[in-house]
Parts: structure tokens; sequence; C-alpha cells
């Protein structure tokens, strides 16, 4: 028997009418094509305008409602999916996963039954493991981690950094990609951080991602450190799911 989508804590009616999603591309390096999509929720302020994350990071931390806000995102962008017709270009999503979220009891089942709900294949769902507290208890992580790996999920390592806890220990768990950060990225300083990390990543058979290419400088940049996938306003901005659809058929 499949799991019940569950509530628990509902979030705040108000921000879940006032949250918009958008979608960016993550490219491959090697070939310029569209890997798969980033999920980015954001509010809309009264005036339309969009704002930045942090309503929505703020409402999933500490707060009880780290998972039910990341289902309604999965939810709503499932929806978009299917109507955009996402699978025609075998497009995968993925949605950020806070740690309040990543080490909820109830993930797996949720996860689980969201997916049977809509029939989106698991392979589908990637999450980026972010570090909007960091993680003190490993074994509970790995736990999670493998958990959602074996139910069909690829997983990242989201913002790592040289101060990221059991970076090395998180990065020998099933993870498929690590992510740097553009603060990183634009920081040259950062430089030889990337580069090593990079080198880790493709021995291990995991895909490398920069965040944040501007330009064709940084680009070019990232490339010779050893970046497979980049993400950033010179591929794409963020863009609503129709501009994702034309960008695809395109």
């Amino acid at each position: 028997m499949s799991a019940k989508i569950m509530n628990y804590g509902d979030p705040d009616p108000a921000l879940l009418a006032a949250m918009r999603l958008s979608y960016q591309p993550i490219i491959g390096l090697d070939n310029g094509t569209t890997s798969y999509a980033e999920v980015l929720a954001r509010e809309a302020g009264k005036n339309g305008e969009m704002r930045g994350p942090e309503a929505i990071v703020g409402a999933m931390t500490g707060t009880g409602h780290a998972l039910p806000l990341t289902l309604a995102i999965m939810r709503r962008a499932i929806a978009e999916y299917r109507a955009h017709n996402f699978a025609a270009a075998n497009l995968a999503l993925a949605f950020n996963l806070p740690l309040d979220a990543m080490l909820h009891p109830a993930l797996g089942a949720q996860i689980l039954a969201l997916c049977n709900a809509t029939g989106l294949p698991p392979a589908k769902i990637r999450f980026e493991l972010t570090e909007t507290s960091p993680v003190e208890d490993f074994n509970a992580a790995a736990a999670s981690i493998n958990a959602l790996h074996q139910a069909g999920h690829d997983l990242a390592l989201d913002d790592i950094s040289p101060g990221t806890p059991y970076l090395a220990a998180l990065m020998s768990l099933p993870v498929r990609a690590i992510k740097f950060s553009n603060t990183l990225v634009a920081d040259p300083t950062a430089l030889p951080f990337i580069r090593t990390m990079a080198a880790r990543a493709t021995a291990r058979g995991l895909d490398s991602v920069a965040e944040g290419i501007e330009t064709p400088a940084q680009l070019a940049t990232m490339r010779a450190a050893g970046i497979t996938h980049g993400q950033g306003y010179l591929f794409a901005h963020p863009m609503a799911a129709s501009a994702l659809q034309a960008r695809l058929a395109g």
C-alpha cells in the first residue's frame, strides 16, 4: 500500500499563495545542452515584483515547515512539468532539500507518495542538499542520502566550501554531483579549492557544477578548472515554465 501524502504543520497559506516557481537550466560544459533544471521558489510581492528566497528559506528553517513546504514546491513544479510536457525533452528537475526536510522521518514515504500520485519517475526528481544549517549528525544524513539514492533519485551536495562539515565523507556517499556557489565561483582565491574538488569529483565519477557563471571569462576559468556543468546568467536567467518549454523545443 502506498503512503498517503500528509501535512506536517502547514506553511503560511499567504506565503503559498504568493509563491512563484522559476527554472534555471544546468548546462553541460562539454556540449552546451541542458542537462536538467533547478526549481527556484520565490515570493511575489503585492505589486508583482519577485523577491529573493529569504522568506521561503526562513519559513523552512527551524519552523517544522521544511518538509511540507518542500512538498508544496514539488507538487506545483510537477504539475507544471506535466502541463508543459517536459517529459518529451527527458527533463529532470532538481529541488533544494534543506537539512530539516532531509532528516524528517517521513521524507521517504512522502516523496514516494508524491511520485506515485503524479506518475513522475524518481529518476526525474533530483535533490540538492542545501546547508542552511550545518550537518551535525553525519550518520542520520548518510541514512537519508542512501535512502533517497536507493529510491532512484540523484543527489547533489550544494554550495560546498572549505568549511563544509564532513565534506570528504559526504562525497563518499552515493551522490551524483557537487555544486559551487556563485560567491565561490566569483572569488579568485577560491580557485585552488574548486580545482581540487572538481578533480576529486571526476575521480569519483561525479559531476561538478559551477553556479553564477556570468561572463565568458568565468566560463573559460571553470572549464580549465575541470568543472563539468554550469549554471548562471551567461546561459539563462531563471525562467517560467512556458519559457523553459520554448527553450527546450528550440
